[in-house]
């Protein structure tokens, strides 16, 4: 329901309203009647049709509210437990609305007005309910400032089924019509609220039988147990309407049970939660079987405080649970469970049995599945192993798919294979691959003995070995490092098979687990199986590896040999010797270095695969670290553990810890018996190099010594030319080269500055042709000059043409050099465009400055003038028309003194355009719409602009509103279409467009003056004649004008730019010679809705009576204003300034019932003396008059509140009236 549209006084109120005639009391009771039987018609309609017993309810609170002109009103329903429980509710102040549901708790059935009015049967008037204690909310009273309440009970067939609770501010006694009324909405109400109890009642059944055949379907179509016990959750919460439901199953190794699914639940620990047999709620299920219910989950002693805990973080009250049984025993359980009073009743176990009965199907059937799948699951991983070991011989691809496929067949998370170094008996394994183990596990396992682990056990005893908690099994020794790995890595159960072929043990195939248990024997005898065809493709796979690594080792050190026989570059010798090095050790890292001295460090030139190499020279000293040691000894050295070898020192272990160095090998470069280089290599796993390994890399070390020599001598020739080249192509400044003009040498940095991409593009063109064609007979006659030998300046500035035609502006530098021994003329040349155009900018922006200093100026002379005219102007109209009030029509002085009159009104208008341009006139600002502006005062121009001149208005629908004096806004528009006019004698077309736009940063930087954000834009435009920019820079300045003697004031555009300026906006004109002109007014946007002035009736003027204080510095204008008043019937004190004003009126004895005062006088001002005399006179009013605006009285050209003000110049007809109308507010 929707609140009626009429307001009405609420009772309590007090209305400044006068007391109602019997007409009008009868209109608003016949009103009030229709409005109440429209209420309840709506609400009949709702309580009949509406599906959603919420928004019934709040529609009976609402209509309630309404009716009886409360506060608020409550819907409360008895559902049949503790509490009465908030149905609907509806707040005539929305704001309370907001802060009243942290208020409003469920209703106790003992000590409450509603359950005090369902115990009695009859309804209860309450004259205060702050005094009342049964009201149980009185934070909610104050804050509301609730006072009298109806309390309704709600009684369908003699049975109460809520109260109906309507709140009211202070009010004298309820009406029998308001009594009669809050009974009717009552019966209402409780058919409302048992025609909402069937209806959801049948919604349940509905939605119980639709889940029951829903979780049916799901059980048939879904053999994922996760899927199944998620849907009967969340149908269990669905059909109970609970806040939460639980499904746990129980674990067959630890017996307790851990929760799968727990939708609407809000604790975090459920996913770890273990729940034994016996403990909370869950707990007394699993151990009896039999279901367990309680309304108070906080205060049944059955449950133990740690359940308690968690019971209060989720705000449980009532719970019900049920076990999950199969075959007599329980499995698990369902639950649910309520955050509030509503209690779960015997249905609810019922639902609750058949949902448990339909999960423990799904489990039965789950199992079976999972069963099933695992053995095909194995026998497909069987079999896909065996396709493997024919399709790949790929060595890592197989050991990739060997630990995946190892992790699935046994469903662990971890394995891992463990290979022997072939061909070194006695050498230790290492880790290959692995899946689901840190970056660093392979480091940390390398175990010393037997039983330092079941990986070697296995490898040694050659049979599967697995221990339960490999760190607590006593038939192992962990060794300190291996133990530390372990525990660095997480697991606990592992289980070891070897990899054998031919009785030759290849290494271990490990599968891990993070808890703690044994392996079945069917997953020993699975994993068993997988590593005997596991060892056939890794053989296989190595086999051919090693043929693969033994051809590929020749073809690299053949074109090795063959780069560093073509090539002298040392760099790409350097290059190409690492990544041969990497690749033929396999290793994850390689780099080279060399020195000139057998006593100075190794300086490494080039690495391959370093994570992190210092900023700095990266050194290797002789005799430190293995690198080191390799110089100092002229002999190979290598390492399997770098980290932990105690037979180096460890000067460089931060490098090697930061490229996780494990293994590692050096062998020197030697030329004649000298170790001139290094060539070392490292990997990031265990995996140690071998005696094969240091063969290769020596010969790739003697290859490269032989080669170096000759790379350095070429390096040294090289670097010479490199330097000359880096002088020149490095430069930033351009170097050009020429004879005669013609181009014989430019570095990159010239090409690029003129836009070509390539020096060749300008080698053997004549210079002159990207010279400008201004700068061109200056610099042909420097040339001329020079070769005369006359002086002539060696440093200039100059314009260029760029290859798409634009110009740059250069520094040039010029010298006489030799070229291929014949003279020629070198230009050295900096590009200074951007400094030129900093510099244009910079001195537009002064001349900006300047200007608008300028007119800032000149608007305050104007403004000082002005107000000195209209005081003469004053003077000089009001005593032209006393003298015309004065002669007879027919009198000839009349001509002369009208002339005066009429001069004098030009010389007030100007006045007033001089006041607008200085912003010191007064503004009438509202919220308006500028297309309205526009629109009226088009047809107002046609006749003004003549027949010849088209005009055309293109406004934007969607505009938006600005707050502006629509008057000026006016004079604006026609002081642009007359100028307009005047710039198209032969006709042409005048347009006016409007329309939103948003400035932003680019246009206010290059428009001093505006701002930022949302404006409306008006934009006159003519195809007139157009203006030259020295016009332009001056069109704003008052009397200024291009018009004929006696045709403009000069004033026009001032005017614009004035009134522009008082209203914060932005003035822009855009003009050519020939093209016509444009002006645009900016004007910023406000959100407020446009204000529609009211029609103001002229009232005609009356013989006055009353005292007037005439407070005036300038002498005739105060006895101008003296006469007039006293002519109108009125009693003048009259003062010449504020201090003589304050003695006269202490001298008056009689009242003063208005002060005329000017605002600005030597004295004081005016504001001051209103406040000096309205303590001794408070009923006496003030009219201040002046020629402009002032902070005394205006803000901004906009008049404070309460504040009225006579501008000058005004006629005696205008200070009468103003006058009148003061005195008579």
């Amino acid at each position: 329901m929707s609140k009626p549209s009429k307001s009405r006084p609420r009772p309590g109120r007090r209305t400044a309203s006068k007391t109602p005639s019997p007409r009008t009391r009868l209109i608003q009771q016949a009103e009030e009647r229709a409005e109440r039987l429209t209420t309840l018609s709506q609400l009949t309609r709702l309580i009949t049709s509406a599906t959603d017993s919420d928004a019934v309810f709040r529609g009976i609170a609402e209509a309630a509210s309404t009716l009886l002109k409360a506060k608020m009103a409550y819907v409360w329903i008895d559902a049949g437990g503790e509490r009465l429980h908030e149905a609907g509710s509806y707040w005539a102040d929305a704001r309370l609305a907001t802060r009243a549901p942290a208020t409003i708790v469920p209703v106790s059935r003992k000590g409450s007005l509603s359950a005090d009015v369902l115990q009695s049967r009859r309804p209860e008037y309450v004259e205060d309910v702050q005094r009342d204690p049964r009201w149980l909310n009185p934070v909610l009273a104050r804050e509301a400032d609730l006072h009298a309440c109806i309390a309704q009970p709600l009684l369908h067939q003699e049975r109460a089924v809520g109260a109906l609770i309507v709140a009211f501010g202070q009010r004298g006694a309820f009406t029998p019509e308001e009594r009669n009324l809050c009974g009717l909405l009552a019966d209402q109400a409780a058919i409302a609220i048992v025609n909402a109890r069937l209806y959801e009642e049948t919604e349940r059944r509905r939605r119980e039988s639709e889940l029951l055949a829903a979780v049916v379907r799901t059980i048939n179509t879904s053999l994922d147990l996760s899927t199944v016990l998620q849907r009967i959750a969340e149908g269990a919460r669905g059909v109970c309407q609970s806040d939460m439901s639980f499904v746990a199953l129980r674990d067959p190794s630890t017996d307790s049970v851990e929760f799968r699914h727990w939708p609407g639940a809000q604790y975090e620990g459920y996913r770890s939660m273990r729940i034994a047999p016996g403990q909370g709620a869950a707990g007394h299920v699993l151990a009896n079987g039999r279901p367990f219910r309680t309304d108070r989950y906080l205060e049944d002693p059955r449950i133990s405080p740690t359940f308690t805990t968690i019971a209060r973080e989720e705000g449980m009250r009532a719970y019900m649970a049920v076990p999950i049984k199969i075959e007599e025993g329980v499995e698990g359980f369902l639950a649910v469970s309520n955050r509030d009073d509503r209690i779960l009743t015997d249905r609810d176990e019922h639902i609750l049995l058949g949902l448990a009965d339909h999960a423990a199907v799904a489990i039965g059937n789950a199992r079976l599945f999972t069963d099933s799948a695992a053995r095909r699951h194995e026998a497909e991983a069987l079999a896909e192993l065996g396709s493997a070991i024919t399709s790949s011989l790929d060595l890592q691809k197989i050991l990739s798919f060997v630990v995946d496929r190892a992790c699935a067949l046994l469903g662990t998370q971890r394995s891992a294979v463990a290979l022997l170094n072939a061909g070194e008996p006695g050498s230790p394994f290492g880790f290959q691959a692995s899946r689901g183990m840190s970056r660093g596990f392979p480091a940390g396992m390398r175990p010393r003995h037997p039983r330092d682990g079941t990986t070697p056990a296995a490898i040694a005893q050659r049979r599967p070995v697995w221990s339960a908690d490999l760190l607590n099994d006593p038939d192992f020794d962990l060794a300190p490092a291996t133990r530390a790995a372990v525990e660095a890595e997480g697991y606990r159960a592992v289980l070891s098979t070897p990899l054998l072929v031919a009785d030759r043990v290849l290494g271990a195939l490990v599968t891990y687990r993070d808890d703690v248990g044994p392996f079945s024997q069917r997953q020993v005898e699975l994993l068993q199986a997988f590593a005997t065809q596991a060892a056939l493709a890794l053989e296989n796979a190595r086999l051919f590896e090693d043929s693969e690594r033994r051809r590929r080792e020749s073809e690299v050190l053949a074109d090795v040999s063959r780069a560093l026989t073509v090539s002298l570059d040392v760099e790409a010798v350097l290059r190409r010797i690492t990544d041969g090095a990497k690749e033929l050790a396999r290793s994850d890292l390689a780099l080279i270095g060399f020195r000139e001295d057998d006593e100075e460090p190794v300086t490494v030139r080039y690495a391959v695969g370093a994570r992190d190499m210092p900023a700095r020279p990266n050194l290797i000293e002789p005799g430190k670290g293995l690198g080191g040691r390799a110089l100092l000894t002229g002999r190979p050295c290598r390492t399997d553990d770098y980290p932990n070898d105690a037979s180096f020192d460890k000067v460089y272990l931060h490098r090697a810890r930061a490229n996780e160095t494990v293994a590692a090998m050096a062998v020197p470069i030697k030329s004649a018996d000298r170790a001139i280089g290094l060539i070392y290599v490292a990997n990031r796993s265990p995996r140690p190099f071998t005696d094969h390994d240091e063969a290769v890399l020596s010969r790739l070390a003697d290859e490269a010594a032989i080669a170096l020599r000759n790379a350095q001598l070429f390096a040294r020739e090289r670097e010479s030319e490199r330097r000359y080249r880096t002088l020149v192509e490095g430069s930033i400044q351009g170097i050009h080269i020429h004879r005669n003009w013609v181009t014989l040498f430019v570095n990159s940095t010239f090409a690029r500055m003129l836009g070509y991409e390539s020096v060749s593009d300008l080698i053997g063109i004549d210079s002159r042709r990207w010279i400008a064609l201004a700068e061109l007979p200056r610099l042909e006659g420097y040339l001329a000059a020079r070769r005369r030998g006359e002086a002539v300046p060696s440093q200039y500035e100059s314009q260029a043409v760029r290859k798409d035609g634009s110009l740059v502006w250069f520094d040039i530098q010029v010298s006489a050099i030799l070229w291929a021994n014949e003279p020629a003329i070198q230009s050295t040349v900096l590009d200074i465009t951007e400094r030129k155009r900093a510099e244009e900018a910079l001195r537009q922006s002064e001349a900006q400055l300047r200007q608008a200093q300028k007119m800032e100026a000149v608007g305050r002379l104007a403004g000082g003038v002005a107000h000195d005219f209209n005081n003469l102007l004053t003077v000089i109209t009001g005593r032209t028309e006393l003298l015309l009030l004065r002669l007879t029509a027919d009198d000839p002085r009349r001509r002369d003194i009208e002339l005066v009159k009429k001069t004098a009104d030009r010389a007030a208008s100007l006045t007033q355009q001089l006041l607008a341009f200085s912003r010191k006139q007064m503004l009438q600002p509202r919220v308006l719409d500028l297309n309205d502006v526009v629109a009226n005062m088009a047809q107002m121009l046609k006749p003004l602009i003549g027949e010849t001149i088209e005009l055309i208005t293109v406004l934007d629908p969607t505009l938006g509103r600005v707050k502006a004096d629509p008057a000026q806004i006016e004079q604006i528009i026609l002081n642009l279409a007359v100028n307009a006019r005047d710039a198209m004698p032969q006709g042409g077309r005048l347009s006016i467009e409007t329309a939103d736009v948003e400035l932003d940063t680019d246009f206010v930087d290059a428009h001093p003056g505006s701002s930022l954000g949302p404006h409306a834009m008006f934009r006159v435009r003519d195809t007139g004649i157009g203006m030259s920019p020295e016009v332009q820079a001056h069109v704003f300045e008052p009397f200024f004008t291009t018009k004929g003697v006696g045709k403009g004031t000069g004033l026009g555009l001032a005017t614009v730019y004035g009134i522009v300026k008082q209203h914060d906006g932005y003035v822009r004109l855009e003009s050519a010679l020939g093209a016509g002109t444009a002006v645009s007014i900016y004007l910023s946007r406000v959100s407020a809705p446009v204000h529609r002035s009211a029609t103001v009736e002229t009232v005609p003027p009356v013989r006055a009576s009353g005292t007037v204080l005439v407070v005036e510095d300038e002498g005739e204008l105060r006895s101008l204003a003296t006469e007039v008043l006293g002519i109108a019937g009125y009693s003048v004190l009259s003062a010449g300034g504020p201090n003589e004003a304050l003695q006269v009126a202490r001298g008056h004895t009689g009242p003063i019932h208005l002060l005329l005062t000017d605002v600005v006088m030597p004295e004081m001002s005016g504001r001051d003396l209103a406040d000096r005399l309205a303590p001794a006179r408070p009923e006496m009013k003030v009219l201040y008059m002046s020629g402009y605006t002032d902070d005394a009285i205006v803000h901004h050209g906009v008049l404070d509140p309460r504040t009225v003000l006579l501008t000058k110049p005004f006629t005696p007809d205008a200070l009468t009236r103003m006058v009148a109308e003061v005195m008579n507010r």
